[in-house]
């Protein structure tokens, strides 16, 4: 009697708002919430408004929370906590929280699929067809938006050792953008998000862009991003951004990102890694990878970890034509206030602050609570091949504020240290700076035109074969000169253009050697030819890149 006079009660408020043209309606939970989805998608309702504070949304239907027209959910402003929406069906078939097949944003709620009235939830939020005796049309190009969102106990039957995923698409998905931002994700049985039937059934793009941004993953069972592009290299990828990610107490492997151009990971924290689950145990080899041309990680902090025995030599990949800036793979301790206790604010000393791509903070910004983090960035960019070194140690980008660094430049073979600009002005190669806020310096290095030479007695004149070769980009030209005089070294490329002339100088006779730098040519066949008195040689070298 009291369920069929809230559905009545609920049903004469939704007919009042319709009436008076409201296109959102506000939602108590002591109403059926499949009432209030149902209502919206069949009367044009585009927004629903969670009201009770700290709320239960749920529902004993024996159907999921279907998305057929767009709809937003979102919690009312001002509450002092979240409300949570979970699925009570008593029936152990029903899956998930909310099936999605056309535009959704969801913002403010928690997305518990073990509640203590659900049996257990095996995905909080699933787009795409079901199985072939039971497809589910989907609206192509659909939009999903999830803020400020919390997905916890995601189990398939509250199992621990069950599967589990936040965010999964099926297969024949066709998305637009989808946006991930402000999230948490906790105690997942498997993938925390999962899009990755491409490959399986032909699909060129299961989204049109993909945005993970601010969010942080804790017990999550296998990677915390799965995605998929597909293996034709003819059609373009979406593009994915990946930044400002923080994850705790999560399985090995965190990341996958396969057969996708233009993937960008940055401003990661990933620690304290345990193995996967068990039926995950190949998920312990390595932290990421990202695949394609055009992908690029950067800006990554690892500590405490562990790895199976499958364990690869590169545990942060970006692969096939990726790019992995390696001077900003860091490990260093990131300092959370209480790690204990799933706390991972950082702490005002920790070096996370301003070590990200341009000087944003590493990981989550939410755990970047400080107001006047207590350290400062050095920002050195290299110009040319050439290191620099730091004393004290450099962690992430940043010192101590106020302290005193020594830097020192040290050039690579056959490069030469030109000078530095910037904070610091100096041509000698080490120099000290105090950082006591963000410094900007640039180290230039050159290369060498002198030749190294060795005098000893030669008596013939000799090219010998570039080394390495192929090479990438500089190698080395060694040669031999039986008497003192002009010498000349010129490049020439397969259509016997001249493309460079390394060496116009006058030697003495002896071994000699030079270093040829190919930074400005494409990859290819190249000829070297040496010119000294009536000496003439030629060799063959390739360029890879």
């Amino acid at each position: 009697m009291m369920k069929k006079l809230l559905i009545l009660s609920f049903t004469f408020l939704l007919c009042f708002n319709i009436q008076n043209s409201a296109t959102n309606i506000p939602v108590e939970d002591i109403y059926d919430f499949q009432l209030a989805i149902e209502f919206a998608m069949s009367n044009n309702i585009d927004t629903l408004i969670l009201v009770s504070d700290g709320g239960i949304y749920t529902t004993t239907d024996t159907n999921f929370f279907f998305i057929h027209n767009p709809l937003t959910i979102i919690a009312q402003e001002g509450l002092s906590q979240m409300p949570t929406i979970t699925h009570s069906a008593a029936d152990s078939s029903v899956l998930e929280i909310f099936r999605i097949a056309h535009d959704f944003t969801i913002k403010g709620v928690i997305l518990d699929g073990g509640h203590e009235v659900s049996h257990g939830m095996k995905y909080a939020l699933r787009a795409g067809d079901g199985p072939d005796e039971n497809p589910i049309p989907h609206h192509k190009g659909l939009n999903i938006t999830v803020k400020n969102c919390v997905f916890k106990n995601i189990y398939r039957d509250k199992d621990p050792d069950g599967q589990g995923h936040g965010l999964y698409f099926l297969k024949f998905v066709e998305a637009g953008d989808v946006l991930v931002e402000n999230c948490t994700f906790q105690d997942i049985g498997d993938e925390a998000i999962r899009m990755t039937e491409t490959e399986k059934w032909d699909t060129e793009r299961c989204l049109e862009s993909l945005t993970i941004r601010n969010c942080s993953f804790t017990n999550i069972d296998a990677e915390c991003i799965r995605f998929y592009g597909d293996t034709d290299t003819e059609t373009p990828d979406a593009p994915v951004l990946i930044e400002n990610i923080s994850v705790n107490r999560s399985a090995s492997r965190m990341m996958y990102i396969k057969n996708n151009f233009g993937t960008q990971v940055r401003n990661v924290i990933v620690t304290n890694a345990r193995m996967p689950g068990s039926d995950r145990a190949d998920r312990a080899d390595y932290v990421m990878q990202i695949q394609g041309v055009g992908s690029y990680i950067s800006h990554v902090d690892t500590m405490n970890y562990v790895f199976g025995v499958n364990k690869k030599e590169n545990t942060i990949e970006s692969v096939k034509g990726g790019d992995l800036d390696e001077t900003t793979i860091f490990g260093f301790d990131p300092q959370y206030e209480d790690e204990a206790n799933f706390d991972l604010r950082l702490k005002p000393t920790s070096h996370a602050y301003f070590s990200g791509k341009d000087n944003v903070h590493l990981g989550d910004l939410n755990n970047a609570v400080a107001a006047n983090p207590q350290v400062s960035p050095l920002n050195v960019e290299i110009v040319g091949n050439g290191s620099v070194q730091y004393s004290p140690e450099r962690k992430g980008l940043t010192f101590v504020t106020g302290v005193s660094v020594t830097i020192t430049a040290t050039p690579d073979s056959g490069y030469k240290f030109v000078g530095w600009t910037g904070d610091v002005t100096s041509t000698n190669s080490v120099e000290t700076i105090n950082v006591d806020g963000i410094k900007n310096v640039i180290a230039t290095f050159d290369i060498s035109t002198d030749v190294e030479d060795e005098v000893l007695n030669v008596s013939e004149y000799s090219l010998s074969q570039n080394y390495p070769n192929p090479f990438n980009p500089s190698t080395l030209i060694s040669f031999g000169l039986k008497e003192a005089g002009e010498t000349t070294i010129k490049i020439f490329d397969a259509l016997g253009r001249e493309v460079d002339n390394i060496l116009s100088k006058d030697l003495s006779a002896g071994s000699h050697s030079i270093i040829f730098d190919g930074s400005d040519l494409s990859s290819g066949i190249y000829f070297y030819q040496i010119q000294s008195g009536d000496f003439v040689a030629t060799k063959k070298m390739m360029l890879i890149k």
